[in-house]
């Protein structure tokens, strides 16, 4: 019998033992692995520099477009106008113009009609204004014929320099 309560006494004292080799324990792994000593968070390597990627660096972000806005258009140009005469009867003028648009025909206009897509905002005795939204454009008598007498200008005479001969040679 006392044989029997030094086995019992012996296995009691051995149970712990035999218990911690069967279980599998985190020290024994911890030992046999590592890596898994290192938290999560300082493993980023391999996404910092991927293994197969030949420059071991991570792709690019992807860029979002930016919509590029065209910018308006630019206004059309005024009509190219030759106030060729007004006449004025009452307060109501008259204007006899060369539009750019219609060859050698002459128009008579007065306010409220269109001249290429302006209108006529007012003929005063030496002016003819044609406005288009906020835009407006004066247009002189006798304007036309000023800019083409500076257009014909005659041009300078050269006069030749007789040539001079050293003496002696």
């Amino acid at each position: 019998m006392q044989m029997q309560v030094s086995m019992a006494v012996a296995l009691w004292l051995c149970a712990p033992f035999a218990y911690a080799a069967d279980a599998p324990s985190t020290n024994g792994a911890v030992a046999n692995n590592p890596v898994q000593l290192q938290p999560l968070q300082q493993l980023n390597a391999t996404t910092e520099h991927p293994l197969f990627s030949p420059t071991r660096r991570p792709p690019p972000k992807p860029v979002a477009a930016v919509a590029r806005q065209e910018p308006p258009p630019p206004p059309p140009p005024p009509p190219s106008v030759v106030v060729l005469g007004i006449v004025s009867e009452n307060g109501d003028g008259r204007a006899a113009i060369r539009a750019g648009g219609n060859g050698d025909k002459v128009i008579r206009v007065r306010p409220g009609d269109d001249v290429s897509g302006w209108k006529v905002e007012r003929v005063e005795p030496r002016r003819l204004v044609l406005t288009q939204g906020e835009r407006s454009v004066d247009f002189g008598l006798f304007d036309g014929a000023a800019k083409a007498a500076k257009a014909a200008k005659p041009p300078e005479r050269r006069i030749p320099r007789p040539k001079v001969s050293a003496p002696g040679g």
